[in-house]
């Protein structure tokens, strides 16, 4: 008896199952079409990150900026904060100079975690950029000038504390380097001597200048001295 009715159960199955099999597959369709239509798109930007070996370093400009596109549930989405998403590009593996196309990865922390569905994608999802090697070298500082002291007084004197610096940065630029000016130094008017911190400018991103980016700059001002009739001073 037990082995007629598996038999009915059986065939009952298999009756017509093309139609069952399609009939499950379009709701699957639907459901999955339902919840892809429900699902919002949330932009933001991020800053790009670089982790480079020990050898090249970036020597083309590149953006240092991603768009990030996050596509889920809105309850969701909403919820990631910026920052838990970061956009990074990894040099460590790169051992020749040369030109570059290199993927754009993502890495996903905190309140971005477990948040499903969730789909991220960037833009630009490559980046193109030339590598070069490293180098270093001690560069000099060099004062930019505004303006004149007071009416008969004299700039004798001045002088740059660090008046060198340590960059880094790709050969063929680092090579070209002969200094760093700094920040524009306002002469006028002064008639004492003074002492200003200034920036030291660096226009260039695949520069980096060790240390805090300022010098401090000592000037000496004086009267000249007058000569006395036997033309002593």
């Amino acid at each position: 008896m037990s082995s007629l009715n598996n038999k009915k159960l059986i065939a009952k199955i298999a009756d017509k199952w093309p139609a069952k099999v399609l009939s499950v597959a379009a709701a699957l369709m639907l459901f999955v079409f339902h919840r892809m239509s429900t699902l919002e798109t949330r932009f933001f930007s991020t800053p790009l990150r670089v982790e480079i070996g020990s050898e090249l370093v970036p020597a083309s400009a590149y953006t240092h900026v991603v768009r990030v596109n996050l596509r889920g549930d809105a309850n969701s989405i909403y919820t990631v904060l910026d920052g838990d998403i970061e956009a990074f590009i990894d040099l460590t593996g790169y051992t020749t100079e040369g030109w570059y196309q290199v993927p754009v990865q993502i890495h996903k922390k905190g309140s971005a975690l477990g948040v499903e569905p969730l789909e991220i994608s960037v833009d630009p999802m490559e980046i193109s950029l030339r590598l070069e090697r490293g180098i270093s070298r001690n560069i000099s500082l060099r004062p930019v000038f505004r303006g004149t002291v007071a009416s008969g007084f004299e700039l004798i004197a001045h002088f740059l504390n660090p008046s060198r610096v340590v960059a880094v940065g790709p050969r063929s630029i680092m090579e070209s380097i002969t200094d760093f000016p700094t920040g524009i130094i306002d002469l006028e008017g002064r008639d004492e001597d003074f002492a200003v911190m200034i920036n030291i400018e660096n226009n260039d991103p695949l520069i980096v200048i060790w240390g805090n980016g300022m010098t401090e700059f000592r000037a000496m001002v004086r009267r000249p001295v007058q000569a006395d009739g036997d033309g002593q001073p």
